[in-house]
Order: C-alpha cells, then structure tokens, then sequence
C-alpha cells in the first residue's frame, strides 16, 4: 500500500485547509493509498480532524507528530525562530518520514528531509497556501520538488517563466480552501463584530515588513479609523505578524485601540484564517497578502498601502494592485475610502478576470477531487517509471 503523508508543520492553522482536503478525497477514492495527516501541534491536529468531517468515509490516519518537551515549555519565547522549530520538528522526527513513500505539504521548508536528512528516495509533493503574488512565494525550492499542485493559470504562468515547472510534473486544480470554507460554515450566520450599519473594513497586513505596511503606516491607519465616525474597521494582520514580532520588528497595538466601538482586532485566532472577517466586511485594505484573492470570491472595493512608495505597475508581484485603489499616504487614504464605492463599478471586471486567472474551477468535479487524482495519478506513474513497489 502507498504511504503518504500530508504534513502540517507550524504552531497555527491556517496551511491546512489548503492541503488536508486532498488528503481525505484521496482516501476516499483510492483504496490503494494509505493517507496520513502528520501535525505538529494539537491545534492543526484538532482542525485538521474537523475539517475531515466534511469528507464522510475518508480513511485517514491522525499523527500527532513528536515535538521536544523542552521546545514545547520555551516554544512562545522562541516564536521568533519559528523556521527553527520546523526544522526540529523534522529532525526528530526522522524515523516516521523514513517510513512513508510521498510527503506532500503546502510550504517549502519540508525540503529540508532531503537537502539536509537525505531522505532521497522520499517523494516530495507541494501545494500552495495562498494564491498571492509576493515575491518571496516563488523561490527556487519550489523546482526541486516532484509534483506541484496549482490553483489556477496565474501561478502556473508565473512558475513556468520562471522556469520551475517540469512538464508532467505539475497539476492545475484549484483552491480547496473555498469548499473547506463554505462547508463549515454552512447553516451558521456570520458574526455580527458590530452595533451600526456603517461600512466595514478589513485591514491585513502581510507579515513581510520589506514590503508591508504594518511598521511604517500600520498604528497611523489605526489612528485613522479610531479618529472618523463613518466606518468601522477589522483589524486581522496574517496570522504570523505578531507570532514572530520580534522577528519583524513589529510595534505593538496599544490597548486603547481595543475598546473601541467601531474597531474589532484580532492578532491571531482561527478567525484571521478561516475567511470570516474576508466575508464579512465591505472594503479590503491591505498590501501584499494573497487573502486579497479570497476576499475577492465576492468583487469588492480594495484599497492598497504603498508605504515602501515602490514603482509596482510593471511588477507581476504586485499584480492585485491593479485591482483597487493605491494609496501611499494617510491623507489619501481618506480620500480613497469616500470613493471606494463610486469607484468599484470599474474595477469589478478586472477583478472578476483577476479571480479567474488565479482560481481554476470547472462544474462536475471539486478542487479536491481534481487534486487527489493528480496525486494519485502521478505517483501510480512514478511506482510503475521504476519497476518497484512502494512501501508496505
């Protein structure tokens, strides 16, 4: 029987509606894959497990993987190091992945079993989280990899120009996060942050401050919205900004900030992650973040902060800025709220062609289905290229 492992390395949850659904549609489906979902923390464990029970009758198995107990007592001290801790976490965790025949993850760091372990032989599968167009999304690791899945035409062209993508050995499928949304949130009516009826924004700053907004503008849009009266605004940074705030050099949100009526924060918890305050708001304002795209599954007013003040029109990594308004100032930022409305009549055919560039979808067939297949297709080739079986 095959073994795969569907590997969630990290402290939150926010990579596995990405992945996991893959994971149960091909146990599900091939009888012939033995599906693991490895997490590091009971938190992924835990959401990974409600997840699969969108999927009745899926037959995976749940590994908690091993996590020193010394890294466990420190572990909110060290955030900061967060890359370290995965590393760990594969380290000792060796003789599980010796064990399995194809890992497939949706980050990058999990290269390391092979560029510093040695697992050569181990077949190593990615899938992206996000579908954002920074920079530092598409590096050189993603060409060492044995198979890609993609979520649409976007990043496919994108990697193809960059030259990572090998043909036969990737898969565009789609964005499997969307039906892991919908599906838990079915029945359930959306939070209600707020006692009026004015216009929300959701304010989310990427965590990478060499090109976000957080550090240099970030307490002065705060200080923006505390002061008006006619929107209330959400403030939901990626999850990882203030889990490695040291490390970014991130200024903390002062208290007051918390107490406001018309202001709701949230530096972290399943909401910033799960789409709830992408749904329930009116306007997005960002910079880098890829969750721009999911707020898009409805075509909306965005706005975006240009506090590097970068020369982005020519630049694929900031291509969904095309998709709203840029603002380089606090003083037109203003200006770009009171016209946010007025103004979304001609950006929503762009964004509604942008949504389609990045998110593949045909009726008959879930993104999930469609990548466990390709999954399973390719490593059914890859057994039958080398004349052996997997492992028992």
């Amino acid at each position: 029987m095959f073994k795969v492992c569907f590997l969630f390395n990290h402290y939150f949850i926010h990579q596995i509606p990405h992945a996991a659904p893959y994971a149960f549609e091909l146990s599900r489906n091939f009888p012939e894959f033995q599906c693991i979902v490895a997490c590091s923390s009971q938190q992924e464990l835990h959401y990974a497990q409600e997840i699969g029970n969108l999927y009745p009758g899926h037959r995976c198995r749940f590994e908690l993987l091993q996590v020193p107990y010394y890294y466990r007592l420190i572990d909110p001290l060290l955030s900061r190091w967060a890359f370290y801790r995965k590393r760990l976490v594969l380290r000792h965790n060796l003789d599980f992945f010796r064990q399995i025949d194809a890992l497939v993850a949706p980050e990058r760091n999990c290269m390391q079993l092979k560029t510093r372990f040695n697992l050569n032989s181990l077949i190593m599968i990615h899938c992206r989280h996000g579908a954002g167009d920074r920079a530092g999304g598409f590096d050189k690791r993603l060409g060492m990899f044995d198979f890609i899945l993609l979520p649409g035409k976007k990043i496919e062209d994108r990697l193809n120009a960059l030259g990572w993508l090998k043909k036969g050995r990737y898969a565009v499928v789609g964005y499997p996060k969307f039906e892991v949304v919908m599906g838990l949130n079915k029945g359930k009516k959306p939070p209600r942050l707020f006692k009026n009826s004015n216009p929300t924004a959701v304010y989310n700053p990427h965590f990478d401050q060499k090109v976000a907004s957080w550090n240099l503008m970030g307490l002065r849009v705060l200080d923006f919205f505390k002061k008006q009266k006619g929107f209330n605004l959400i403030f939901a940074p990626h999850v990882v900004l203030f889990k490695r705030r040291f490390r970014h050099r991130a200024p903390k949100v002062p208290r007051s900030f918390f107490r406001l009526h018309n202001m709701h924060i949230d530096l972290g918890s399943v909401h910033s992650a799960d789409m709830t305050y992408t749904l329930n708001s009116d306007i997005y304002l960002g910079d880098v973040s890829s969750q721009v795209y999911e707020f898009l599954i409805r075509p909306r007013p965005c706005i975006f902060l240009n506090a590097h003040k970068v020369k982005w029109q020519s630049d694929p990594a900031y291509m969904h800025w095309n998709l709203g308004q840029v603002v380089d100032s606090i003083e037109t930022l203003k200006m770009a709220l009171d016209q946010a409305f007025e103004l979304q009549e001609a950006f929503r055919p762009v964004q509604e062609r942008a949504f389609s560039y990045t998110f593949y979808s045909e009726s008959g067939s879930t993104a999930a289905q469609r990548g466990a297949y390709a999954i399973a297709k390719f490593l059914m080739e890859t057994a039958s290229a080398k004349r052996r079986p997997l492992k028992e």
